[in-house]
């Protein structure tokens, strides 16, 4: 069987979001397809650095890669299925088609989208549900909006939750970055200072308004603590800076902008408190991070996070910052309560694993 994947999305360096998925599934599945008799085409606009018993069809174009290219290819020389790892399908399709749907968050937030990118993620998921052979995502969350939203019949949908990976950096090596990063030296973040943290892209459907705000009482009680926000900026990046000025909040609250895998780590591993009160997410993949670096967490009580946190975090209502704030201070001064939330967060770890979702997705494809 002759299996292509759209990796238009493989990223190594800088890797965020849908390029992280499609990073490790793809990797994942390789690894699963070693000593099988099906046939791996990967697709890509540039030659893929990878190792792995696959071919690599290049397709170089600088736009409309999926719609007008892949799509000219799927009609040339059709695989006997085709897999996208992101929200969209070329036009043009083999008899099989399986694609993944991280989320519908532009349906339920879209003042956080332009209006290019709202309507081009509605039309794509119409398109997706109308004819995709199957539609994978990530939680129950994102498969009752596909029905509800869209109409998609329920066995259409395959819920393959995302794996966890720890990363490959030693402890010593962790700790090292605080003394070469020039972003932390910039920042004046170091491993002596206590601080909440967050990563993720700084934009408005990240509720980072509200924890800003909810932050500003928590200053109160621990004038020393810090609040970290690590990530590009996106839509509503403006709102978030003027929150920040107009609290007095300048020094107390950092934004490094995009960080690295190991600085990420640092953060991560010196952190107090792991805050990630968004307003909705597909999955929430930043939480298990959290739980490998045995941190405490909080996130919000919607979409797919009580899927992914289970009983081991606190939950938010992410419209209420004074119920951020109390959360917050009581994280901050209960200790025993805090550790039991990491032992919970261990084993809660467990569960995920990128093995089982290659193993999953590979199950689908070759169906």
């Amino acid at each position: 069987m002759k299996i292509g994947i759209d990796a238009s999305r493989y990223v190594e360096e800088g890797a965020t979001g849908v390029e992280w998925y499609s990073k490790h599934i793809i990797d994942g599945i390789i690894a699963e397809l070693a000593g099988t008799e099906h046939e791996l085409l990967l697709y890509s606009r540039e030659k893929l650095k990878i190792g792995g018993d696959f071919s690599n069809k290049v397709l170089p174009a600088k736009r409309l890669w999926t719609l007008w290219t892949l799509s000219r290819e799927m009609k040339k020389n059709p695989p006997d299925v085709l897999f996208v790892p992101s929200h969209t399908l070329p036009l043009r399709l083999p008899k099989k088609s399986v694609i993944m749907i991280h989320d519908t968050a532009f349906r339920h937030l879209r003042e956080a989208y332009s209006f290019f990118q709202y309507h081009y993620l509605n039309w794509s998921t119409k398109f997706a549900v109308k004819r995709a052979s199957k539609i994978i995502v990530p939680s129950e969350a994102t498969a009752d909006d596909l029905v509800k939203l869209f109409k998609c019949p329920r066995d259409k949908i395959i819920v393959v939750q995302h794996g966890f990976s720890p990363p490959e950096f030693s402890e010593s090596e962790i700790d090292e970055c605080f003394e070469s990063s020039d972003v932390f030296e910039l920042y004046g973040i170091n491993k002596d200072l206590p601080y909440l943290f967050f990563v993720g892209r700084l934009e408005s459907k990240k509720n980072l308004e509200r924890l800003i705000k909810a932050f500003a009482k928590v200053v109160d009680d621990f004038p020393d603590h810090r609040l970290v926000l690590a990530g590009k900026r996106g839509v509503g990046f403006d709102k978030i800076l003027k929150t920040v000025k107009e609290l007095g909040l300048l020094d107390q609250v950092m934004m490094p902008g995009y960080v690295d895998e190991k600085e990420k780590a640092a953060l991560y591993r010196n952190c107090e408190i792991f805050a990630f009160p968004s307003l909705y997410e597909g999955f929430g993949l930043p939480v298990l991070e959290a739980f490998h670096y045995k941190k405490p967490v909080f996130t919000s009580d919607c979409s797919s996070m009580p899927e992914v946190g289970g009983e081991a975090v606190d939950y938010v209502n992410p419209k209420d910052t004074d119920d951020i704030y109390k959360v917050m201070k009581k994280l901050l001064k209960d200790g025993e309560h805090a550790k039991s939330l990491v032992s919970k967060g261990s084993e809660r770890l467990k569960f995920f694993s990128w093995k089982a979702a290659a193993r999953k997705t590979l199950d689908i494809l070759t169906s």
